[in-house]
């Protein structure tokens, strides 16, 4: 089986260790006959293509964002008349309309994920008015779609409910950690990482992982952190990760004056994750919108208890009450709150931790989610009617 993929992920062609998305789709493709991955990319990223293994290969399209596309559609349209690919397969539904293209062209099947949803998030339709024109071409890419992938059983039944589609069309097989990165989070060493954040000055800390852009509404932890704070002066706010929204938040810092108890840390090398994950008390998410959060996972694989807004597929990680505490999305009162609670009761917190690493446990098999998203798409290429 032969899959064309396209990806906005970087990371693919940069060589960042940020994630282990290269290290999943190198398990992908060992199931594979062979797995094509099309990244538009920066102009500075300018090899031809990356060989990655025998059956990996991933090929960088250079340039500002619509001339990387172009190339992106054409070095796929090369690929499909080089060699038959059975399917094409989409990170999202806008890019998901290069595949609606070669689809047509070639005949190959199309699987598109489907993960945030931000074209059903009000705050985002609200965020410029392009964005009403991509959610109008990711509803009509989503529509023309063999398969759709999400992420979560919320982001499930929206998209069958609210765009009439069959219930078979859409699965539910989310990006899982790699074997070896959840065993790299569990038991992981923290004392270190503990005191050098800590130093004589905090004795708590609250960890947030992930971009700094508008979707996550750090500023909603911000406002939320000051509350704590007026509690539990001597908590540190650590937050890992880089952005466009690093300047404005930093502004608002000083606008609240909590900077002496946040700290911007910038991108950590994701082998060092799981000791900040380790070193802190808690963590939490407060975004606008968010599929199957990875920071979600690698905090209860660390067995720390989460407070995060009711979102996407957080109620598929988090047990409200038991693993964790889930917010309404922007109420900064609620977030303080919840966070107060697991500070100032640390015997809660660690049974709370306890508990969502065993439901992790449980949950995170990458193994068995592979295997069902090989399935799905050997599934797809079956002839019509062909059930066995």
């Amino acid at each position: 089986m032969h899959i064309l993929m396209f990806s906005y992920d970087r990371t693919l062609v940069e060589g960042k260790q940020v994630g282990d998305t290269l290290l999943r789709h190198k398990c992908y493709a060992d199931y594979l006959d062979k797995l094509d991955i099309v990244v538009p990319a920066p102009s500075r990223t300018r090899q031809a293509e990356i060989k990655v293994s025998e059956k990996l290969t991933i090929f960088p399209s250079h340039g500002p964002r619509v001339l990387s596309w172009l190339r992106a559609y054409l070095k796929a349209r090369n690929i499909c008349k080089q060699s038959k690919v059975d399917i094409i397969a989409t990170q999202d539904a806008l890019l998901g309309f290069l595949g609606v293209m070669l689809r047509k062209k070639f005949g190959c099947r199309l699987q598109i994920n489907a993960f945030g949803l931000e074209i059903f998030n009000d705050w985002w339709l609200r965020q410029r008015w392009l964005n009403r024109g991509y959610a109008f071409i990711m509803r009509w890419t989503l529509h023309r779609a063999d398969l759709i992938r999400t992420d979560a059983t919320r982001n499930q039944k929206i998209l069958i409910e609210k765009m009439r589609l069959k219930p078979e069309k859409v699965v539910v097989i989310p990006a899982l950690p790699t074997q070896e990165s959840i065993d790299q989070f569990r038991g992981a060493a923290g004392e270190t990482v503990k005191s050098s954040l800590r130093g004589n000055r905090y004795d708590g800390i609250v960890l947030f992982v992930g971009a700094l852009e508008r979707v996550k509404n750090i500023p909603n932890l911000l406002r939320a952190a000051k509350l704590v704070l007026a509690a539990c002066p001597r908590t540190l706010f650590a937050i890992i990760g880089n952005g466009p929204e690093k300047e404005n938040l930093e502004k608002l810092c000083q606008e609240l004056d909590i900077s002496q108890s946040i700290r911007f840390l910038g991108i950590i090398p994701y082998d060092e994750l799981p000791a900040y994950y380790a070193a802190c008390d808690l963590v939490v998410l407060p975004s606008w919108s968010e599929g199957f959060a990875r920071i979600l996972m690698e905090a209860s694989l660390a067995a720390k208890p989460i407070v995060a807004t009711d979102v996407g597929g957080v109620t598929d990680i988090v047990i409200d009450g038991e693993t964790g505490y889930i917010v309404p999305v922007n109420d900064s009162q609620q977030l303080a709150g919840r966070m107060k609670e697991l500070l100032q009761d640390k015997q809660k917190a660690t049974q709370m931790g306890d508990k969502g690493y065993k439901r992790a446990v449980s949950l995170f098999d990458f193994e068995a989610n592979t295997k069902k998203l090989i399935t799905a798409w050997e599934t797809m290429i079956k002839p019509r009617g062909d059930k066995g």
